[in-house]
């Protein structure tokens, strides 16, 4: 057995004391990870004890007062439809065969019971008992299980945890690579020790939906969110501003930025998925690099991500693949930064182009292939970019706000404004800080 590995429930019926106590001392059930947790002298009183605890393993004689040991296996069939059982008879009768086959029953065994030949049994049922169980959480982490047959495999417990570990727990256990570790997902219905865990109480079915979205989540980030802020796009804005500087190693700073932020965030992994597609596209299109399928086939890519660091890996990926391919030229660099840097000053092609050393007519020409767009139109949009930053997060007048991004003439700042925006700088701040007042 290893450690953390679940105990399997057995129990055992037979109206005969010496049979049942004999077994515990004969089989090592410990050594399939089973445990005998209850005995029961006849049908009646094991189909009461399973009624509130359901087991993993029956092993029941044949032939006992009341109602026989197939009987009894029938109507359990509906109280613990996942459990193995276990027919033992004094002697081999065809009948009892057949409706043991009937009844799906692991195995039928001559009394006296062979150590051996239990063990054999044991271990073929333990196999068969974690496949369902991997499997089970492989389909609801792929969104291929229903509400009614997942509460039917946990009926009957009485609180459920799902946790993340480095040994395997749990009766739902299944092996990840998350974050660079070998992590176990597992679902259990007791408190286990592991790094991180969440509990649930029934009735599960009001709380199927939330489980699937953490189950999601701690496989993706490698921890269960308590942080349910899914305000993430908010933290966008700024490498949104970033991208549009066109400063390659700004860029790459802020996928450092942003990653940090969102394992701290954990937000639903759609939400991640999305924001990092942005983040691409915006860089890609900025640049020109992909366009069509080939983008499509980036954002299908993201999208597939099994794990965070999967998707962080694989857009890391992309962007020196993107890096090997694009080298902006040197001065349209420099005039970038320029832009960045000293948008709220007069600035003008010529006087730039006079500290390049450069033609400003040629470096107009390597801006516009560059970036694909003019001179004047990077300096408007960098000045608008600040304009709407502090329409919001000041009380100053549009007058002042015009002066403070590098405008001399209110009336040209109107029109810029309206021309990038779709709006006056009035409108703008007044339906944006609207819109916030309403979502608070």
């Amino acid at each position: 057995m290893n450690k953390g590995d679940r105990m399997y429930k057995v129990l055992l019926v037979d109206d005969e004391y010496m049979i049942t106590e004999g077994l515990k001392k004969l089989i090592p059930f410990d050594h399939w990870n089973m445990e005998v947790v209850a005995t029961a002298e006849d049908a009646d009183q094991a189909l009461d004890y399973v009624r509130e605890h359901p087991v993993d393993v029956v092993i029941t004689d044949v032939n006992m007062p009341g109602k026989t040991g197939l009987q009894m296996i029938a109507e359990m069939k509906d109280l613990i439809p996942d459990a193995a059982f276990i027919i033992m008879s004094g002697y081999q009768d065809f009948e009892y065969v057949k409706t043991a086959l009937n009844l799906r029953v692991a195995d039928y065994l001559l009394k006296p019971v062979n150590k051996v030949e239990m063990g054999n049994i044991l271990e073929k049922i333990r196999n068969q008992i974690q496949q369902p169980s991997q499997e089970l959480a492989n389909r609801l982490i792929h969104d291929d299980i229903s509400e009614e047959e997942f509460c039917r495999y946990i009926a009957g417990r009485n609180s459920l945890w799902i946790g993340i570990a480095k040994e395997k727990k749990g009766f739902i256990s299944s092996s990840y690579q998350v974050l660079g570790q070998n992590l176990q997902l597992f679902i259990s219905d007791q408190e286990e020790e592991a790094m991180i865990e969440k509990a649930f109480e029934p009735p599960y079915k009001e709380h199927f939906h939330q489980f699937k979205d953490l189950v999601e989540r701690s496989l993706f980030y490698g921890a269960i969110p308590l942080n349910q802020d899914e305000e993430v796009f908010h933290y966008y804005e700024p490498a949104y501003r970033v991208i549009m500087q066109g400063n390659i190693q700004q860029i790459l700073e802020e996928l450092d930025w942003l990653e940090k932020m969102i394992l701290e965030k954990t937000p639903k992994v759609s939400l991640t998925k999305q924001l990092f597609i942005q983040f691409l596209m915006d860089v890609f299109h900025l640049f020109e690099y992909l366009q069509g399928d080939d983008l499509a086939d980036v954002v299908k890519k993201v999208h597939d991500a099994a794990t965070f660091s999967e998707m962080i890996g694989f857009i890391q990926e992309e962007l020196s693949r993107f890096l090997s391919h694009y080298r902006m030229n040197e001065n349209v660099a420099s005039v970038l930064q320029v832009i960045s840097r000293d948008y709220q000053k007069e600035l003008s092609l010529k006087d730039i182009s006079q500290a390049l050393f450069i033609n400003p007519v040629y470096l107009g020409q390597l801006i516009k292939r560059e970036t694909n767009a003019t001179f004047a139109e990077l300096l408007n949009k960098q000045r608008i970019k600040a304009a709407q930053q502090l329409l919001l997060s000041t009380n100053d007048s549009i007058e002042d706000i015009c002066y403070k991004v590098g405008y001399s003439n209110v009336g040209y700042f109107y029109k810029i404004f309206r021309k990038l925006c779709g709006k006056s700088p009035k409108t703008y701040r007044l339906q944006v800080m609207t819109e916030h007042a309403e979502d608070e």
